[in-house]
């Protein structure tokens, strides 16, 4: 030991001894945090609206505007409006040319263009003929990948305001006109119900009069007395009729609005049930994950985060489920009987079942964690593997209620409520004819002596005809009754702010943070700071030679004395390193991890493995060990998960991370930023401490290499290069 501390010394000494060498190692320590505060600063918060802010995009608007009602509107300029106040990205409102000629140059991202017939196309949407609008979406790929992705979602972003904006506003003037005519459905609704007795008693009357004309044919004069008496109640006939004529106006209105509705709410039902397949399948893909561990090595690091996946993709779902109940109870309670049960009760049994698998998930990592026992662990994925059956059996059971009774009950109202509009303009049409028809008939008792024999006839062929229409009216008006009315009135008087709302918007996403991190700069640090300390221990071993001179006093040095006389001083000058990267990433981006403590013994840890395995392998194979060190870092850097998810690279680089140490540094440096679970941090401690062992007991193989290795550096010498 004495031997290889008086190596170190003697290289301290002579660092220190010359300036240029001084001014190098210094620089060189300096040159990995650089390297660390540079990309973590530059991905801090990419997202952020002062950054998007800068990304200019080109809008063209080319609408020419619509008419409805006599109404001209013009959605395109309402929407220049709205972009000018939005100030996440930098809006460019420009004319054609122009903007396709800055979009091929690269001065602009993308460009959305707003058609000519974008406003009279959305106006057919409250049409029974209604036409899709089209927003015209370009982007310049080539200028730069991200920036292509921010400018898609921008895009999303403004298709999805134009449509939640129309629905609202639509919605709501149709529901103030509601209001309206529910407060006047509400004053006139005695008259109203009286109006079916009225009918009746109508009916009867004319059946009484068809009688008379049989008997008395031939008395004109009781005729004309009776008719006569008739035509007092016709007035009072006259007025029922007109106020029915107001209800099937409004009713119609009604029907119009509420098919608007229930076609709004079977999409956003359809996307949800979409969505809560697809999830459920990266979830089953995971479970599947789960399941081949059960028959080999459990690797703790590998396994969390399979449940930590698990979780987020389940606690995700459970959201959905609750959006989407949230639709069908508000559907289920404006509109009972819907079909929408079975839907409910599908999507609450799979909520159920989702949230057992998490407490089962809970008490697995528990047992991974403590090293519980095989059986037990195989035990726990096995129930696992039942629920996530029972789960999929959920989501295939939901999915047949929906497009089996709820979809198509809810095609069968809009196919009922078509019917109801049919039927409004049959009533309409036929309350037209029976007044005059009524007030002719009664009109003929001034003249009713001069009337023939066949013109009683003819009298008793309009009565039959009256009497039938009078029926049919009587039919179509069975389903007004005093409580469809009051629930008729109830809708109509609801807030049309708070509906309108709630139709065009019906799911509001609610971001929950598992660590309350927020920032991108965070999830990227344990990646780069790992990264730039490998690169920081490749960077010296380009400056710093590993031969070791023999001692003036001709102390004898073995081949281990000059191996760990050298480790240290590349071990020293890296901790230099490290300490320089964590300042900076603690005093000048002003990282806050959980466990200073943590992050620091990892960071250590992940020095000392990192110096070991580069040295080792410089020391048994030379300079072909660099270019090995430099390999192994390209496979580390995206064979690890440190920026992209293992399960979307490639199997067979996946299948490399438990045989890599960029896995467990930053892995330990995660838990330490986020919160540690002690147990899991010591474990990748002890893993890079594994890594550091196996590097040392690798490292006499110097002594099998060795003539090899000495030949094929003295050739390097002799070439020159």
């Amino acid at each position: 030991m004495k031997v290889i501390f008086r190596i170190l010394k003697r290289d301290i000494k002579n660092i220190v001894k010359s300036l240029p060498v001084l001014i190098t190692i210094i620089v060189f320590c300096f040159l990995p945090s650089c390297y660390a505060l540079v990309n973590i600063k530059a991905s801090w918060d990419p997202y952020a609206a002062s950054n998007t802010s800068r990304l200019p995009i080109a809008v063209v608007n080319k609408d020419e505007g619509g008419s409805i009602e006599g109404k001209t509107i013009n959605v395109g300029d309402g929407i220049i409006d709205e972009l000018k106040k939005n100030k996440s990205i930098d809006w460019i409102i420009i004319d054609d040319w122009q903007g396709n000629y800055g979009l091929n140059t690269g001065k602009y991202y993308a460009l959305i263009e707003i058609p000519e017939n974008f406003s009279s196309k959305l106006l057919t949407l409250v049409t029974s003929d209604p036409e899709k609008p089209n927003i015209i979406y370009r982007s310049n790929e080539k200028l730069n990948a991200a920036a292509t992705k921010i400018t898609s979602q921008a895009k999303d972003t403004l298709a999805d305001q134009i449509k939640s904006s129309f629905i609202k506003i639509s919605n709501k003037e149709a529901l103030e006109q509601m209001n309206a005519v529910g407060k006047k459905l509400n004053a006139n609704k005695p008259e109203i119900l009286q109006l079916k007795d009225s009918l009746t008693d109508s009916i009867t009357t004319i059946n009484d009069a068809k009688k008379y004309l049989a008997e008395v044919n031939d008395n004109s004069k009781g005729m004309q007395n009776y008719l006569n008496s008739v035509k007092n109640d016709i007035p009072k006939l006259s007025k029922q009729i007109d106020s029915l004529q107001d209800i099937v106006n409004h009713g119609k209105s009604l029907a119009q609005s509420t098919k608007q509705t229930i076609s709004s709410a079977q999409n956003n039902l359809s996307s949800g049930i979409n969505e809560i397949q697809s999830q459920n399948t990266q979830a089953q893909s995971l479970l599947s994950n789960l399941e081949n561990m059960n028959s080999q090595f459990v690797n703790t690091a590998v396994a969390n985060t399979t449940i930590d996946q698990l979780n987020n993709i389940n606690n995700s779902t459970i959201q959905k489920i609750d959006n989407n109940l949230k639709i069908l109870n508000a559907i289920n309670d404006i509109l009972p009987n819907n079909g929408a049960v079975e839907l409910i009760n599908a999507l609450t049994n799979m909520k159920s079942s989702i949230q057992t698998e998490n407490s089962n998930l809970a008490e697995l990592r528990q047992l991974v964690n403590n090293n519980g026992s095989k059986d037990s662990i195989n035990s726990i994925i096995n129930q696992l593997s039942e629920i996530g059956n029972t789960v999929s059996s959920n989501s295939a059971a939901a999915s047949n209620a929906f497009y089996s009774s709820t979809s198509q009950a809810l095609n069968n109202m809009n196919s009922n409520i078509d019917m109801s509009l049919n039927s409004y303009d049959d009533i309409l049409n036929s309350t037209k004819f029976i007044i005059p028809q009524l007030n002719s008939l009664a009109n003929a008792g001034t003249s009713i002596s001069e009337i023939s024999i066949s013109q009683v006839n003819n009298i008793s062929k309009n009565l039959e005809n009256i009497q039938d229409k009078l029926n049919k009216l009587s039919d179509k008006m069975k389903m007004i009754n005093e409580k469809n009315l009051d629930h008729i009135i109830d809708i109509m008087e609801k807030n049309p702010e708070q509906i309108s709302n709630l139709l065009s918007s019906p799911v509001e996403l609610k971001n929950v943070q598992l660590y309350n991190l927020g920032l991108f700069g965070y999830g990227v640090t344990p990646f780069y700071t790992t990264l730039s300390i490998w690169v920081g221990v490749l960077l010296l071993s380009l400056i710093l030679t590993l031969k070791c001179r023999k001692f003036e006093d001709g102390t004898k040095i073995n081949m281990l004395q000059k191996y760990f006389g050298k480790l240290l001083l590349f071990i020293c000058i890296s901790f230099i390193q490290t300490t320089i990267t964590l300042l900076g990433e603690f005093l000048l981006l002003g990282i806050r991890p959980t466990s200073i403590l943590g992050m620091i013994l990892v960071a250590f840890a992940t020095n000392i493995t990192f110096s070991i395995i580069i040295y080792t392998c410089i020391y048994v194979f030379g300079n072909t060990g660099k270019g090995l060190a430099t390999v192994l870092m390209i496979f580390q850097i995206f064979g690890t998960g440190g920026i992209y998810p293992l399960e979307i690279i490639s199997r067979r680089l996946a299948a490399m991370a438990p045989f890599l140490p960029f896995t467990y540094s930053v892995n330990g440096f995660r838990e330490a930023i986020a919160g540690p679970s002690w147990h899991h941090l010591f474990k990748m401690l002890g893993m890079l401490g594994c890594f550091s062992g196996l590097f040392l007991v690798v490292s006499p193989l110097k002594r099998v290499f060795n003539k090899q290795i000495q030949k094929m550096e003295n050739e390097f010498e002799k070439s020159g290069l």
